[in-house]
């Protein structure tokens, strides 16, 4: 928290189960004071009602204890406190003091205007950012400081390998090469970074939401089991499901160009999956029944959720991230408006009885901030054909 900053928190009172919600208010000396909503004060002859209850801004916490979250998330952590509190810091340093500068960078790329691109990285790089870059550094450097950002958040190093799978079949065949240069995909292959970028730069401002999850996603990855007591700060239920909806519908856009690349693998045009008269050589085993095999991309375009993601079968460890990241109860019932949380529990209930903790819910918010970082680096990755196969012609 920066300070004269107001971090919003919620808990549970152990007495009535009622919610106290207020403010944390930090100072330049570091002092905190708490600001509660709609609370009333008590007088000294009611102090036998009085209780300790504790929260952090930064940590999951044990609101009916007087335990320290820092030092109960560090103790939890053990060899992996120092790793972790490193990769936090790292990502809120430049969250704090390069963010907007970096999101400025990235409006002057997306709009191909590359004067003003090529100042500001020389600015916000300096002597590692060349004098007369080409177009293949233009594209690639920028995206490698998101990377720096993001990709120590996680841990479970899940995001090379899916990176790894995915760019071995996205190799610069003729067919996929003929795809892209097309004016209709160099465009629709923008307008999809934009929209990914966007949807980044909008969880990196809501940090403060999801940040204090990071210790329990770390244990997690490392098999050990976190406090089923813990809570987080605030209960923001409705601006995370907005992230977590526009994710889902982003990451499920982007599945079309994992369809392109394998299609190439295999030695068929780009956007065909099977040929008239031919079964096609790529039938997803998990496709939903009654669901009709297509065989354009056209056709899976058109598919529903469900049907588009077991095209994930050629791509095991990015389909086992996208069952871990949008778990398929969870996020059902988020698509249709039917999760709701409660407070007082620490969970969220959907209509059809399945319940679950609001810390694996925010969890799964951050986790996609992974896969969006990944669709983003794969229309790069595009775009960079696009440049060199233009660069051969010529």
């Amino acid at each position: 928290m920066e300070p004269g900053e107001k971090q919003p928190f919620s808990v549970r009172c152990t007495k009535c189960a009622s919610i106290i919600r207020g403010k944390l208010i930090t100072t330049k000396e570091a002092d905190v004071s708490v600001e509660l909503d709609e609370t009333e004060l008590l007088s000294e002859s009611a102090s036998e009602d009085w209780q300790v209850i504790t929260t952090h801004p930064a940590f999951p916490f044990v609101p009916g204890t007087d335990k320290f979250p820092f030092l109960d998330v560090t103790n939890a952590l053990g060899d992996a406190a120092e790793p972790y509190f490193q990769a936090v810091g790292q990502f809120n340093g430049l969250a704090v003091q390069d963010w907007p500068q970096l999101e400025r960078v990235f409006h002057f790329y997306l709009a191909e205007d590359w004067n003003r691109f090529d100042t500001a990285m020389s600015r916000l790089l300096k002597d590692a950012w060349p004098q007369e870059p080409d177009m293949v550094q233009r594209h690639d450097l920028i995206h490698r400081l998101l990377m720096v950002m993001i990709l120590p958040l996680d841990p479970s190093g899940a995001y090379a390998a899916m990176q790894k799978e995915i760019w071995q079949r996205a190799q610069p065949s003729e067919e996929l090469i003929k795809y892209l240069r097309q004016k209709s995909v160099e465009s629709e292959l923008l307008a999809l970074q934009k929209r990914l970028f966007r949807q980044i730069s909008h969880v990196i401002e809501i940090r403060t939401m999801w940040l204090p999850v990071l210790p329990f996603l770390w244990l997690n990855r490392m098999g050990d089991s976190a406090s089923d007591k813990w809570r987080l700060p605030g209960d923001d239920f409705a601006i995370l499901r907005g992230a977590y909806q526009q994710n889902y519908e982003l990451s499920c856009q982007a599945l079309s160009m994992l369809i392109i690349a394998q299609n190439a693998a295999e030695g068929r045009a780009a956007t065909t999956i099977s040929t008239e008269g031919q079964t096609s050589t790529w039938m997803p085993t998990k496709l939903p029944q009654g669901s009709r095999a297509p065989r354009t991309l056209t056709q899976f375009k058109r598919l529903n959720a469900e049907a588009k993601e077991a095209f994930l079968d050629r791509f095991p460890a990015t389909e086992a991230s996208w069952h871990d990241t949008f778990d398929r109860s969870m996020r059902n019932a988020i698509a249709h408006a039917d999760a709701d949380e409660v407070v007082a529990t620490g969970d969220i209930a959907t209509g059809k009885g399945v319940t679950v903790p609001y810390l694996e819910f925010v969890e799964s918010v951050t986790k996609q901030l992974q896969l969006l970082l990944l669709w983003l680096n794969l229309a790069k990755l595009f775009r960079v054909y696009i440049v060199l196969a233009g660069q051969r012609q010529s």
